[in-house]
């Protein structure tokens, strides 16, 4: 075989060995799901840092919103896909504007809502006649606000003050410092910055007034969660596996540290979020039940009815098992 023979037969061989090797397999696209929500949920960024999110396929894209109304339509429109809410707007948002809203998991244990006025407020009867900060005037903690009040002698029905809505706790504060309003509910962790701004955060007795009032929720479209039940079944099981995870005291000082970092967020405000989880997830019906009682009490029935199944689907959580 002559010198140039031996050349081809060799090159022949190699691309036969090159077409004949295995294709190296390709990492599968993470699919995205988007949440929103006012301030970060702690469990969801102890998943995301342990990889667990990545475990099932998932990747997180988050939206810091300005108001329960962006939030609330933006999932009835399908532009994100869970929010992280007050169940009271799951109940006033279902139907609304034709996407039926449910909620799927609890998620923070309720903690007294921090009641701000400006310094010159000395009492709650001093609010008479003055203008208050809310997010929407018709949800949520507009409605705890609304019973706070009344509890004290101020009745909204009355005109004894004017709810202003101005969106999230952050904004609620802008409002108060530059004089437009007088009071607010502000949560963490902008409460600090309140207390900053010379704020002064009004004590009462919140279990006398909204007894068994339940923290946030997951909440998405019904239609949403049925067509992506595999996406959403794995989301959920990433949160169960962190919350477990968060549980264990040996876990304690690194769970605030991932949130801490991920939610920038100093320690004492990262313990004081993961302090507010729940012991399982599972919502509490009587506790929904205050939230609806409260509704139809001081706000517009809920479009969907008076039952309360109607706006729970828990089916979802207990498919989702933790690892």
């Amino acid at each position: 075989m002559s010198r140039i023979s031996r050349i081809f037969a060799i090159t022949a061989i190699a691309l036969g060995l090159i077409t004949a090797a295995p294709a190296i397999a390709q990492p599968k696209p993470l699919k995205k799901i988007h949440l929103i929500w006012f301030s970060a949920e702690p469990v969801v960024l102890v998943a995301k840092a342990r990889g667990l999110l990545a475990a099932e396929g998932l990747e997180l894209q988050v939206t810091r919103t300005a108001s329960s109304t962006q939030q609330m339509r933006g999932i009835s429109q399908g532009t994100y896909d869970i929010g992280f809410t007050a169940f009271d707007n799951v109940l006033a948002w279902s139907g609304r504007e034709g996407a039926e809203i449910i909620a799927l998991a609890h998620l923070t244990n309720f903690s007294p809502a921090p009641l701000f006025v400006r310094p010159d407020i000395k009492t709650l009867a001093d609010l008479k006649g003055k203008k208050i900060a809310v997010d929407a005037v018709d949800t949520a903690w507009a409605l705890v606000l609304r019973r706070i009040l009344l509890v004290n002698g101020l009745d909204l029905r009355r005109g004894d003050y004017e709810l202003v809505p101005a969106g999230a706790p952050a904004q609620r504060l802008e409002s108060m410092k530059r004089g437009d309003t007088f009071a607010a509910i502000i949560q963490a962790p902008i409460d600090s910055q309140a207390q900053a701004a010379g704020m002064v955060n009004v004590s009462y007795d919140h279990e006398a007034i909204i007894k068994g009032y339940p923290g946030s929720v997951f909440a998405v479209s019904r239609t949403w969660a049925q067509a992506n039940r595999t996406d959403l079944t794995g989301f959920l099981r990433a949160w169960r596996t962190a919350l477990a995870w968060t549980k264990n005291p040996a876990n304690r000082d690194e769970a605030i540290r991932i949130v801490a970092t991920e939610g920038q967020l100093n320690p004492k405000e990262a313990a004081a979020f993961l302090s507010r989880q729940p012991q399982d997830g599972f919502l509490n019906m009587a506790g929904a039940k205050t939230v609806l009682d409260l509704r139809n009490e001081l706000a517009s029935a809920p479009l969907k009815g008076p039952v309360l199944d109607v706006y729970v689907d828990l089916s979802f959580y207990k498919e989702a098992t933790p690892r």
